[in-house]
């Protein structure tokens, strides 16, 4: 059940996948990066296209590391969408907003994944709530949260969000962000 801060998240559809492609990404991020083509990106714009542009194989990769052999279901991220910057307010009548430049930054991403059966296959649509925040030791995963539902949406339910930090996703995005900080990622 959707809150009445999160309507607009709650209403996302086909768009966000169907926008331009991570190839085009990667020619408007080029300009954003620094100089040097190993720097992580100090601005979010940046840095979230990077991000979607990898996610996909860092997330298979995970998926490859994990599966036994002997699993009869198994997944493959496809494709990632272009990054959502506009963040939801989200506001606390407990705790005053002192310290607001400390508040995580807000990404809204899609991915595509396929689930393969030993019969059939299937395509899941996932919308992304990432929170990310900007540390000493680079941009952190503070937390995300997922919705799923099955592609296209107009046919399919759509899942509360839950907490995915432990999952596949979750994971890919805190492996990539530590590799963004060490200087394995290519503008």
């Amino acid at each position: 059940m959707c809150t009445q801060n999160l309507q607009s998240w709650c209403a996302t559809g086909v768009e966000r996948l169907l926008a331009p492609s991570a190839i085009e990404v990667r020619h408007h991020t080029a300009s954003n990066v620094a100089a040097n083509p190993n720097t992580c990106p100090v601005k979010v714009e940046s840095l979230a296209n990077l991000l979607v542009r990898d996610l996909p194989s860092y997330a298979n990769r995970l998926i490859q590391q994990r599966r036994k052999r002997t699993e009869r279901v198994y997944s493959s991220l496809i494709t990632a969408s272009v990054p959502e910057l506009q963040p939801i307010a989200i506001g606390s009548r407990e705790y005053p907003a002192n310290f607001p430049q400390a508040a995580p930054t807000q990404v809204f991403i899609t991915t595509l994944e396929t689930q393969y059966t030993d019969t059939r296959s299937a395509q899941l649509q996932q919308f992304h709530w990432l929170f990310l925040a900007q540390t000493r030791q680079g941009w952190r995963l503070a937390n995300i949260y997922t919705r799923t539902g099955g592609f296209p949406l107009k046919n399919n339910p759509i899942s509360p969000p839950v907490e995915s930090r432990k999952t596949i996703v979750g994971e890919a995005v805190s492996v990539w962000l530590n590799d963004c900080y060490i200087g394995k990622i290519r503008s």
